[in-house]
């Protein structure tokens, strides 16, 4: 349920926003849904590289109060209390418990429980939009866009089981190189402060579908990775048809050539480390699942893309390549990935 303080001509989430959002969500999902910008209903991105078996049932009440100026400031407030209770191969088990080693299909029976408020800006001088039914997106992407937030976790308050704090910060650039294209450059980096189980730390945006998507990684596992302090630099060129325009036959395809570069470097404090002897039979800390890692801090995630766009005018492919951490089990070494869009 929304209510708009301000007058709209036909949909709630036309510029400027300021509304007040009820939400109430009882659903089951991957730890790694919150980083896909698609419909819960988009079975495109069900189709999946690697095997889905850890899930959360999850219980949400959230109330969001949004207010954007004229001039690109927008402020987020937001209240939230969370029930999860994990199945298939994820339980909340702590370290004064004995190690799980049976899953079941749905429910474990464990759960865990979060009240937290969320207050965020972000500076985006000179963006606008189009509306749809369901949202409205960016048609100018040459606003540099300004993003921080901070979350604080609360025990005892509404269920709460953890006090925790959680700082993030991103940075989003577009440049224009005339003739050879354009430059995305895309920035984060977030600090989890708090002593908190594995569900509260930091898992990297990592996309297991098929299908593109923007800011995410495409070969990492789900939770591959857990860090309680991270940094990811994100670069994508595309050169407008440089190469391929000069290329007899190839150019009159009007295909597109694109290069990436995904980047992560994260690490994990001893005080959230659950596999190190000091942490042993520590109650607030959890078992990690099975294919958590600990990243090394002094060597980085990496993969490059390679893509061709603009294919029968709305066909984008891309090839990924993993060039570091290819020794882990279960990491694919490479993969083709897809998206239709129309672009202009």
């Amino acid at each position: 349920m929304t209510y708009s303080l301000n007058p709209k001509k036909y949909l709630p989430h036309e510029y400027p926003r300021r509304t007040l959002t009820v939400q109430l969500n009882r659903d089951v999902c991957s730890p790694s849904d919150r980083f896909m910008d698609t419909d819960k209903d988009n079975f495109m991105v069900a189709l999946k590289w690697a095997k889905v078996d850890k899930m959360m049932l999850y219980n949400r009440q959230q109330v969001t109060f949004d207010y954007e100026t004229d001039w690109g400031l927008k402020a987020t407030l937001i209240g939230k209390r969370e029930e999860n209770e994990s199945c298939g191969k994820m339980t909340f088990t702590t370290l004064d418990q004995p190690a799980p080693t049976e899953f079941r299909r749905t429910g474990n029976g464990d759960f865990l429980k979060t009240t937290e408020v969320t207050a965020r800006l972000r500076y985006a001088p000179g963006e606008t939009y189009i509306n749809n039914k369901l949202r409205r997106r960016v048609i100018n992407m040459d606003a540099p866009v300004f993003s921080i937030s901070h979350t604080m976790g609360f025990d005892g308050i509404m269920g709460g089981q953890y006090n925790y704090n959680f700082t993030e910060a991103h940075i989003y650039k577009r440049f224009w190189l005339s003739s050879w294209g354009k430059l995305d450059f895309s920035l984060k980096a977030g600090i989890q402060w708090s002593q908190v189980p594995y569900p509260l730390l930091i898992h990297p945006a990592a996309n297991q579908s098929y299908i593109i998507a923007p800011e995410t990684f495409n070969l990492i596992n789900t939770m591959e990775f857990i860090n309680d302090r991270y940094a990811s630099f994100m670069m994508s060129w595309d050169l407008n048809g440089k190469i391929f325009n000069r290329i007899p036959l190839i150019k009159k395809l009007h295909w597109r050539e694109y290069f990436g570069v995904r980047m992560l470097w994260g690490s994990l404090s001893d005080k959230n480390n659950p596999l190190l002897e000091q942490n042993r039979g520590n109650s607030r800390l959890m078992y990690f699942p099975e294919g958590c890692h600990v990243m090394d801090p002094h060597r980085p995630y990496a993969e490059l893309v390679i893509g061709i766009h603009n294919v029968f005018k709305i066909w984008h492919i891309e090839y990924v390549r993993r060039l570091s951490y290819t020794d882990l089990p279960n990491s694919p070494k490479w993969g083709m990935r897809y998206v239709i869009a129309l672009t202009f």
